[in-house]
């Protein structure tokens, strides 16, 4: 019973963060964007670039879409020139995904752009608060998995 009740509680409190944590994290830091991407678009980028290269499988895991909608994502970017596909050495079946130079070179110059966001967040935080938001996420990185 004490679990039901701590999900409950879970469930209540999710539903009371979810406008605010849109409004005031999601919101800005699409909007740093400037409409040039979807988020979907900019995480399938940086997860690419956290690991180099990934089969069509291995990034639609990592980025936990199916596969289908992973090939129009990165049909969408293979067209704005942002990743290239490489066939395997060793198995010609296996192609590989990665970016290209133009894609580091603009997901640098975001970084630039997004130190506004990175502003925001430490202009209207302390330094405590902003340590525990981010135990928090940690927490939340730790913890979601589990759920699949």
């Amino acid at each position: 019973m004490k679990n039901a009740k701590a999900s409950e509680m879970f469930v209540q409190n999710l539903l009371l963060v979810m406008p605010d944590w849109h409004s005031k994290l999601v919101k800005p830091f699409r909007d740093t964007l400037d409409n040039e991407m979807s988020l979907e678009t900019y995480y399938c980028l940086e997860t690419l670039r956290a690991c180099g290269t990934a089969t069509m499988s291995d990034l639609a895991h990592q980025m936990k879409v199916p596969k289908q909608q992973m090939t129009k994502l990165v049909d969408r970017l293979s067209q704005s020139r942002f990743v290239e596909r490489v066939q395997g050495k060793d198995d010609r079946r296996v192609t590989w995904i990665r970016l290209t130079p133009q894609a580091v070179s603009y997901l640098d110059e975001y970084y630039l752009k997004n130190t506004a966001f990175i502003q925001m967040l430490e202009e209207k935080l302390t330094r405590d608060e902003l340590q525990r938001l981010n135990d928090a996420v940690e927490a939340l990185e730790e913890i979601l998995p589990k759920l699949t």
